[in-house]
């Protein structure tokens, strides 16, 4: 099996890493996370958010493209938009696509400054634009803006009976935000055990956090190979199955990256939050790594496995 990207994604992915170099540097104010409206407009203008539609591209190529945009710490919106907007047949936008399920109320990242949202249920998804003024945002400490809908009243609906599209791209498009977000908070947290000393020696040197940090490594790995595989396959089971990977390690990965990065590790000047806390928003969507796995059972095995979660 050949992992090379072809030349087509090569150049993809290098045009993609000179216009988010201006973006890697950390944001002044950590707290609250803001949105990168900036960096939303540079990758609605480059057509990064439209790949998916494009000849000879698809999903693996959104794909591709959300991992890498997640490594930045600046807190944008790719996956919805290069996932799933143009598979509904709505048109990529500068501002971002939200998402929620079961509810159009429930709190939903990107929905304080997004035009359009989701609501995928059993059987179908909405499509809901808001009234003026309807979007309430929610504080939040998870490095995403949240935001509700207060009411739906003036909202204009549309309903999408492809149910199963809508959630299986939601779970690629976790796995690969998932993913990028692991690479990225791996490679600070190595960088400081490579730079931080104890008993005259680097923290990198001792065995007990070289051991857990090449455990971290596996999970940064595995987590995109499988985001990769499940757009590659654009199946149910393989997106559950990527997902639910991401998440079932979250909890673990992050716990102890900062443990690895000490006192540093609470801070806000450290950087390592930026990532580690959308991953903690990331764990629970679409209901956590238990739905994931239901969902996977059921896609592989039918009926038997179980009913579907949402």
């Amino acid at each position: 099996m050949n992992f090379e990207p072809t030349q087509d994604q090569s150049s993809v992915l290098s045009a993609l890493d000179s216009l988010l170099q201006p973006f890697e540097a950390s944001p002044v104010e950590p707290v609250p996370y803001a949105y990168a409206g900036a960096l939303a407009e540079t990758l609605a203008e480059s057509g990064f958010g439209d790949i998916a539609g494009v000849d000879g591209f698809g999903p693996l190529d959104a794909a591709l493209v959300v991992e890498r945009v997640a490594r930045v710490p600046q807190v944008v919106e790719i996956a919805a938009t290069a996932l799933i907007a143009g598979a509904l047949g709505l048109p990529a936008d500068p501002r971002p696509l939200a998402l929620a399920s079961g509810s159009a109320l429930n709190a939903a990242r990107f929905l304080p400054m997004a035009r359009r949202l989701v609501v995928l249920h059993d059987s179908h998804a909405d499509l809901v634009t808001p009234a003026d003024g309807a979007v309430e945002p929610v504080e939040s400490l998870l490095a995403y803006p949240y935001g509700h809908l207060r009411t739906l009243e003036g909202a204009r609906i549309e309903r999408f009976e492809d149910a199963e599209l809508v959630r299986r791209r939601w779970r690629i498009g976790i796995a690969a935000e998932a993913a990028g977000c692991m690479a990225a908070a791996l490679a600070v947290v190595v960088d400081h055990v490579k730079s931080r000393f104890a008993f005259g020696r680097p923290l990198g040197s001792l065995q007990a956090i070289q051991h857990r940090l090449a455990m971290a490594a596996e999970t940064a790995e595995s987590a995109r190979w499988l985001a990769l595989r499940a757009a590659w396959a654009d199946s149910d089971a393989d997106a559950a199955i990527a997902a639910g990977f991401a998440q079932s390690r979250i909890a673990g990965f992050t716990y102890d990256l900062h443990q690895f990065s000490g006192a540093m590790g609470l801070t806000l000047e450290f950087p390592l939050h930026f990532w580690t806390y959308r991953l903690r928003a990331l764990a629970g969507e679409l209901g956590g790594a238990g739905a994931q796995a239901r969902a996977a059972a059921a896609a592989v095995w039918g009926d038997t496995a179980g009913s579907r979660a949402a």
